[in-house]
């Protein structure tokens, strides 16, 4: 997976609030583990001895993994923070509408698989010829129509596709609000010259 941009993301103020929230926590975790420590040494009599107490940034990264993987997915929180919630599997129908400069029409399907974190991102676009991995990409909203989506991918054809060639592209993608469809475009560099549009619903 790879860093991601959102356009108007308050990142700043989700670090800042992430950090007020580990250093208000901590010395109240630390108290309350020395009191169970105390507690259980006068119970037992084992003699626990000295604990080492849990520093602020190992509660910041317990709470920032924690926003990172699982909470920013809440759909309140995603609509203060902007952003869309692409995770899973999408049917892709392609058309390849121009070739080395020439009109072309020539339909194609695929299969893109999406991971997303609040912070990373990874499309895989799977077909019957190549396979396509996303090394970076963006994201904005676009009010009342929904969410575009713009990466750049490497394409690696199959051993098989002896007239293929390995190439980098950019598609841009616009989700709907509710990120059940999307439809976009789709470009090449010169090793295959090629533009075409895609259409994807949600698996």
């Amino acid at each position: 997976m790879h860093d991601y941009s959102i356009d108007r993301h308050p990142k700043e103020i989700v670090f800042f609030i992430l950090a007020f929230l580990a250093i208000s926590i901590a010395p109240s975790l630390n108290r309350l583990i020395a009191h169970l420590v105390e507690d259980l040494d006068v119970a037992t009599g084992w003699g626990w001895g000295s604990v080492t107490a849990i520093p602020v940034f190992g509660v910041f990264g317990f709470i920032y993994w924690l926003f990172n993987t699982r909470l920013w997915r809440y759909k309140w929180l995603r609509g203060l923070l902007l952003v869309p919630d692409l995770n899973g599997t999408w049917h892709c129908d392609g058309v390849t509408v121009l070739r080395q400069g020439a009109e072309a029409n020539t339909p194609w399907s695929g299969q893109i698989t999406i991971t997303q974190s609040w912070s990373k991102l990874l499309l895989h676009l799977k077909t019957g010829q190549s396979a396509s991995r996303s090394f970076s990409a963006s994201i904005s909203r676009e009010p009342g129509v929904g969410y575009c989506l713009l990466y750049q991918y490497a394409n690696d054809p199959g051993a098989e596709q002896a007239e293929l060639r390995k190439h980098d592209g950019a598609a841009e993608i616009l989700f709907s609000e509710d990120c059940s469809t999307g439809k976009g475009s789709y470009f090449t560099d010169q090793h295959r010259k090629t533009v075409g549009t895609m259409t994807l619903r949600k698996a």
